[in-house]
């Protein structure tokens, strides 16, 4: 689980969602070396669902749409052919972090329609994050729907190509929230569960590894080879 990869400006807080793109490079670069196949939500889906995977899976998202993952971080997925899936607040496309700019300190560039389509003509696969990043369960259940559908659907219209695959803003959802998503036609919902991914896991709860500003190279490896993240998951963090 990724969101900005850039470096984070002076006197931003939340300094965790960045991941330098020094960083990232090595990352992927390690991801490589270590013989890890990079694969598409969807085979992680097929595997949730009893496949047997061909080699050690790892899915990689990204969260929100930010300007940054066409300038920083698609480059290198490009050049090591890996699928990538990125989760869009369409409402906002082309404009900025307006759910969380102020406790962040920073005003993030997102994509605009035109660098999506570009991306997404060029593989990039695009999932729904709402239209405009609210809390789910803190909404009438009437904004919720709409807000699920109405990403799917602006998306889907500017790419023309199916949405199948949503993420809960702030990792928030309860029941109902993850009902809605299932009737709305996609096939999968990422969490900010830590974790990983286990045969027969719902698909609408999927866990991932936060990767921060933090995951120097050390941490990066060590999530990847040990229960690190299964053991944080279990401690609530």
């Amino acid at each position: 689980m990724y969101h900005g990869i850039g470096v984070p400006p002076e006197g931003v807080r939340m300094r965790g969602l960045y991941v330098t793109p020094r960083m990232f490079r090595f990352q992927m670069w390690y991801l490589k070396a270590a013989g890890f196949k990079v694969v598409s939500l969807n085979e992680i889906l097929d595997f949730v669902r009893g496949g047997q995977p061909a080699g050690r899976l790892i899915a990689l998202t990204f969260d929100d749409g930010y300007m940054d993952f066409h300038e920083n971080a698609w480059p290198v997925l490009k050049r090591y052919g890996y699928p990538s899936t990125v989760f869009l607040v369409p409402g906002l496309a082309g404009g900025s972090n307006d759910w969380d700019s102020g406790k962040l300190g920073a005003r993030k560039k997102l994509m605009d329609w035109g660098k999506v389509r570009e991306l997404s003509a060029g593989g990039v696969i695009f999932g729904a994050h709402t239209m405009t990043h609210p809390h789910l369960t803190e909404i009438p259940p009437a904004q919720m729907k709409e807000e699920i559908r109405g990403s799917k659907n602006a998306i889907e219209e500017q790419t023309g190509r199916p949405v199948e695959f949503f993420c809960y803003p702030y990792g928030d959802y309860d029941s109902t929230v993850s009902r809605e998503a299932r009737e709305a036609g996609f096939l999968g919902a990422t969490t900010v569960g830590r974790g990983f991914t286990l045969n027969g896991d719902d698909p609408f709860e999927l866990k991932r590894i936060p990767i921060r500003l933090n995951t120097w190279p050390l941490s990066f490896i060590y999530k990847l080879h040990s229960a690190y993240e299964v053991r944080k998951s279990s401690a609530g963090r």
